[in-house]
């Protein structure tokens, strides 16, 4: 079962459990990779770590997808080295890896390892590079954050495509991110929020609070029971 709730910043699809949520937007990636892949033959995804995201994209990587097409854009990076643990890119190419893809995506991984400036202006030029995503794939945190821009950070008003994030409340502290101002360039903007943990979020919301979710503005945000109710 699914319902829709009219809140002023959008419209979220709940769901009546996770997994429905996670098979849900799968579709809805799938399908919006194949259409940028069929109309400009190449797709640019950003996608943030965490586990909604992966699980999305272990479903969407059963499709019948030129793969070879897409490239994935870390939307954040812990400042760690290389082969941490808590590296995001190091998650997505396991992941990548566990699908046995004939032919698989580009990874464009940040330098979040070298030191701050390098790192920064690293990811810098190559999301100038890239260009506009086509679609950003992001996970809401119990916090109400998205990729590494957390609520009431002044990383949130940046204007370059780039951010160095100093002030998060969550180890590490210091990260390096996709702004919101290019995350909001895509067409697709995807979000997930699942659990009982996230329901404060959704109030905050309702009462006008300027989360990094309203400031992202999903044009697709997928929601369960537990985090709505």
């Amino acid at each position: 079962m699914r319902e829709d709730i009219s809140i002023p910043m959008s419209t979220p699809l709940i769901f009546d459990s996770e997994s429905l949520v996670f098979s849900a937007a799968a579709e809805l990636f799938g399908s919006a990779v194949q259409e940028f892949v069929g109309q400009k033959g190449s797709c640019v995804v950003v996608v943030a770590g965490g586990r909604s995201t992966s699980e999305v994209l272990l479903i969407t990587f059963d499709r019948h997808i030129d793969w070879e097409k897409v490239h994935f854009v870390m939307a954040d990076e812990r400042c760690v080295p290389q082969m941490h643990p808590d590296r995001n890119d190091g998650l997505l190419k396991r992941i990548i890896e566990s699908a046995n893809l004939q032919n698989a995506p580009t990874v464009h991984s940040i330098d979040a390892e070298l030191s701050t400036s390098e790192g920064l202006s690293n990811f810098e030029s190559l999301l100038g590079k890239i260009g506009s995503p086509d679609i950003a794939l992001v996970g809401i945190a119990d916090d109400g954050h998205l990729a590494s821009l957390f609520p009431n950070s002044k990383s949130l008003s940046a204007l370059q495509n780039a951010v160095f994030v100093d002030d998060s409340p969550k180890p590490p502290k210091h990260r390096i991110s996709c702004s919101m101002a290019y995350l909001t360039r895509a067409t697709y903007r995807i979000a997930l929020q699942t659990g009982h943990n996230k329901r404060d979020i959704f109030v905050r919301l309702q009462q006008g609070e300027r989360l990094p979710l309203a400031l992202f503005s999903p044009t697709h945000w997928f929601m369960d029971y537990a985090a709505a109710h």
